[in-house]
């Protein structure tokens, strides 16, 4: 090995040498902390929580606002803010279904298939069930539905659902087929909840050949929860 060899040699060792020292020093250093990409996007979506919540809280405060200066109005003009008081009574017994309401929407029918078994399936398989019921019903909710009944039941917070042999109980009342669950909001977005390719109520019917039949009209009425609500167990909170 020659003399020039030796020299570049030497020097890219020295150069290599100081590179790794230059790590080595650089890890030492607690200002230069190592984070994992799953540390990033769990502090990324930390954060979009974080600011969705603000968002809903800034929405919650301008709502307030909004009502005292509609009160304070109201107080201004007339003495009083009973009306606004009345007035906001009904709309919460609207949404909490104890006023009956009407609007667009969809009426969806389920009953039993009356085909005859294919070898060694369950006769389960072609009944109607209290989940069959829930699932559509739910999906309808997700679509939108602002108002439900069944079977002509209002469907509350408190409403249960369950078999009772070939029927189902609903708010206490027991009913046969068909199952007809009436929804009130965007018609077309309910009716895709229903009709959309792999949705529930498709399956039912294109799987396991249950009666699903479904019609969107201009205007339903739903009547209000005709029960009266009494909690045992539930107090105000502090």
């Amino acid at each position: 090995m020659n003399k020039i060899v030796k020299q570049r040699y030497v020097v890219l060792m020295s150069f290599l040498l100081g590179i790794i020292i230059s790590i080595q020093l650089k890890s030492l250093d607690p200002n230069n902390v190592f984070v994992s990409l799953r540390s990033i996007n769990e502090i990324k979506s930390q954060i979009e929580l974080e600011r969705i919540e603000l968002e809903n809280i800034n929405r919650l405060i301008s709502e307030r606002k909004y009502d005292i200066a509609k009160y304070e109005i109201e107080l201004k003009e007339n003495g009083s803010i009973k009306s606004v008081i009345e007035s906001e009574l009904v709309e919460l017994k609207a949404i909490t279904g104890f006023k009956a309401v009407k609007g667009p929407g969809i009426v969806v029918s389920l009953a039993d298939s009356e085909r005859e078994l294919n070898l060694g399936e369950d006769p389960n398989d072609i009944i109607v069930h209290d989940v069959d019921v829930l699932r559509i019903v739910n999906d309808l909710k997700v679509a939108g539905a602002e108002a439900l009944a069944i079977n002509g039941e209002r469907i509350i917070s408190l409403s249960e659902i369950k078999c009772s042999g070939p029927t189902i109980t609903i708010n206490g009342s027991t009913y046969g087929q068909p199952f007809v669950i009436t929804a009130i909001g965007e018609p077309k977005m309910l009716e895709a909840a229903i009709k959309a390719p792999n949705s529930y109520a498709s399956v039912l019917k294109d799987v396991y050949g249950l009666k699903v039949h479904s019609n969107i009209f201009d205007e339903i009425k739903i009547p209000k929860y005709n029960r009266s609500v009494r909690f045992k167990f539930i107090k105000e909170g502090d």
